[in-house]
């Protein structure tokens, strides 16, 4: 089981929004989101919470809601149990996947190519790979791999540093691991880029944008 979706959290700087929205998630989740140092993150903590907490009860996964972290400091539930989670946010907008299995998530606005970051910190693969790609398609492609790298440690549980140094975007392909099948996907919504990762068959998945102005998905 796998389950994705995209929040626009824009609606969430209207406080009569955000206070109602406030109002559904669970204590630990508004903890979180107090801790925030700007009401702009207050807005993207809080979107993200609440689509966690709804896709879990969109799918018959039923209070309390327990949280924790993990020794790589990954979120992760004491409760439920064999449930795995994954958040991101980035400029006023937040996804969300959850799984019985491993699972990451990454969301980033499309961004300029960093040619001095790819060197300093990817594979000899990863900068030959960005450099053969076309001008026009750079900054899309540098915004694609890095999510990928992104949800891939959150998916392994391991430090960035690790991933961004040791797993090659160019030559990952959705395969087997010994008994372990990895998969990833991609999205795009307007100028935002969303990478899955996960550690099951592929499946289809919706990524719906939930807009908490109606309650609906687009």
């Amino acid at each position: 089981m796998i389950k994705a979706a995209a929040y626009n959290c824009e609606a969430l700087q209207n406080p009569f929004i955000f206070d109602a929205v406030y109002d559904l998630i669970s204590p630990q989740r508004r903890v979180h989101v107090d801790e925030a140092k700007t009401f702009k993150g207050k807005c993207e903590r809080l979107g993200a919470s609440h689509l966690l907490e709804k896709l879990l009860w969109e799918n018959h996964i039923q209070r309390p809601y327990v949280y924790a972290m993990t020794s790589q400091g990954k979120p992760s539930f004491l409760q439920p149990k064999g449930i795995d989670f994954s958040i991101s946010h980035s400029n006023l907008f937040a996804v969300c996947a959850i799984s019985d299995k491993p699972v990451g998530i990454d969301v980033e606005r499309i961004r300029p190519y960093d040619q001095g970051l790819v060197e300093r910190f990817f594979t000899k693969a990863d900068c030959e790979f960005l450099e053969s790609v076309p001008f026009k398609d750079q900054n899309k492609k540098f915004t694609e791999v890095w999510t990928f790298k992104e949800a891939t440690s959150k998916m392994m549980d391991r430090p960035l540093v690790q991933v961004l140094q040791w797993v090659d975007y160019s030559e990952y392909c959705d395969c087997e691991k010994g008994d372990l099948q990895w998969n990833k996907q991609g999205f795009e919504f307007r100028d935002y880029y969303i990478t899955l990762c996960y550690q099951d068959k592929r499946q289809p998945i919706q990524m719906g944008l939930f807009n908490p102005y109606d309650g609906k998905y687009y």
